[in-house]
């Protein structure tokens, strides 16, 4: 049966696949445009009769450096998501897996590395929701006189997760049994819904591929907004009065992909974030909430192919930060642990492990005392196909780069791909993907790599004893904001 009745009227579904049905360009909010540009999400409007939902709705305003004429088109009007499930929906509820895509906060949309979702419906009888939000300044940018503000995507992410809660039923899920996972911003984005007040208890399980926390201070929030505006040409009582596409245009004068990447992070903003993210997980904010985390070997290199000078930033980020001797000692540490290193890439790995690596650590720590954690890294090849030009003549130079694991825990297929997707397939079904709980005293974690996959003691204690308690607010790496 195709036809699934939500709290806000009945929708039509295709069989996209033999006992795989999908709902696509379902409303969970009012299109957040107009007068409710820049406002958190409100309720979608109910409809009459049967709603056709064989159509991915619109994807967030964004920057497209390389235009994929497949995907929809990018608007204002972005709120829906998507709903895949297997076919026949009787006896008790399905596990449910609420996907949350990266993309820095700027880019991207629900289909990306997810896809349909059909793998995980057809292998585990998951049901698979995945969603738009909104990004960059519509997203994030911190706006004076308005509450709340700076975190307006993080609000729409909590819109989609009450849909779903809400909704699942009608398609065959579970709404006690909703695990969210994400990775690069949406992992991220999950470390801020396990901190948020307002997801209590609607969260059964967590995961994320390249996550940790990563949010804006008051001071960057600030200057962000005031560049910003100086950039659109008018005030912040008018901002909703302009045309998206100067919305858009701003937001590019402050800076372009990828070197805008961590300029749009969440704020505290007194709502959906009352304190830094680990700081209310320390304080048991996802008390009970399982948590699987997984970094990749060597994340930064993705930055370093794309932009030729990532790790040549660390010298003044880290220098921002510390201070020359602060610096100097992290740079004779790496030094001394990596030899086989040359200078860029000593460089490289130092930003990926202050950009993943140590937050995550933390973040894991904080999370154990509450709640089972394992960990994970990923040594493996790049997934997927390298559809981005900028990446096709560099896939040597990207196994265990950043997202290189995201395709093969969504599709699965052969070697590392399949271990992956099994993982993630039992932690959504079980609460358990497969191997020794991470502890702060243990420290374990499963490493994935070409050969199979294997559990190390430790294996990122030298970049935990480098930076010790060294405490620091991130940057935008490319900028101070």
């Amino acid at each position: 049966m195709t036809l699934a009745e939500t709290a806000y009227g009945q929708l039509r579904g295709t069989e996209i696949a033999d006992g795989i049905i999908a709902w696509r360009g379902v409303p969970y909010a009012r299109p957040p445009a107009g007068e409710l540009r820049l406002r958190p999400p409100q309720p979608p409007e109910p409809w009459s009769g049967v709603r056709d939902a064989a159509t991915y709705g619109g994807r967030s305003l964004q920057p497209e450096p390389v235009p994929d004429p497949s995907l929809p088109p990018v608007s204002e009007d972005c709120l829906y998501l998507n709903v895949t499930a297997p076919a026949g929906a009787g006896g008790p509820g399905r596990p449910v897996l609420l996907w949350i895509h990266g993309g820095g906060s700027e880019m991207g949309d629900g289909l990306h590395q997810a896809g349909d979702g059909a793998a995980f419906a057809r292998t585990h009888g998951i049901v698979v929701v995945t969603f738009n939000y909104r990004l960059g300044a519509l997203g994030f940018l911190d706006v004076p006189c308005e509450q709340p503000t700076g975190a307006l995507g993080l609000h729409d992410q909590i819109a989609a997760l009450r849909w779903t809660r809400e909704n699942i039923a009608a398609f065959g899920g579970d709404p006690d049994q909703i695990t969210v996972y994400g990775l690069s911003a949406g992992g991220k984005s999950v470390t801020t819904l396990l901190a948020s007040p307002l997801t209590t208890g609607m969260i059964r399980r967590a995961a994320e591929s390249s996550g940790g926390d990563h949010i804006k201070s008051r001071p960057q929030a600030a200057r962000i907004a005031a560049e910003f505006f100086r950039a659109l040409g008018t005030t912040p009582q008018r901002v909703r009065s302009v045309p998206a596409a100067d919305i858009l245009g701003a937001q590019l004068a402050l800076g372009q992909p990828p070197r805008s990447a961590w300029i749009w992070r969440p704020s505290v903003d007194g709502a959906a974030l009352t304190s830094h993210p680990l700081t209310a997980i320390a304080n048991g904010a996802a008390a009970g909430v399982p948590l699987l985390l997984q970094t990749c070997a060597r994340e930064c290199a993705y930055y370093q192919v794309l932009t030729g000078d990532a790790g040549q930033q660390a010298d003044r980020v880290l220098t921002e930060y510390f201070g020359a001797e602060t610096r100097a000692k992290l740079f004779a540490a790496y030094a001394a642990d990596y030899p086989e290193l040359d200078d860029i890439a000593l460089r490289t790995a130092i930003m990926t492990d202050e950009r993943y690596i140590i937050r995550t650590g933390r973040y894991a720590d904080a999370q154990s005392v509450h709640a089972p954690v394992w960990r994970s890294r990923y040594d493996g090849p790049y997934s997927g196909q390298l559809a981005d030009p900028r990446l096709a003549p560099h896939r040597e130079l990207l196994d265990g780069a950043h997202a290189a694991d995201g395709v093969g825990i969504w599709e699965g297929g052969d070697g590392v791909a399949a271990n992956l997707h099994d993982a993630w397939g039992a932690f959504a079904t079980t609460g358990d993907p497969g191997w020794e709980r991470y502890t702060a005293v243990s420290r374990r974690a499963m490493i994935f790599g070409q050969a199979g996959p294997y559990l190390a003691d430790d294996p990122f204690a030298p970049a935990r004893e480098a930076w010790g308690t060294l405490d620091w607010q991130p940057s935008a790496w490319w900028s101070d904001h």
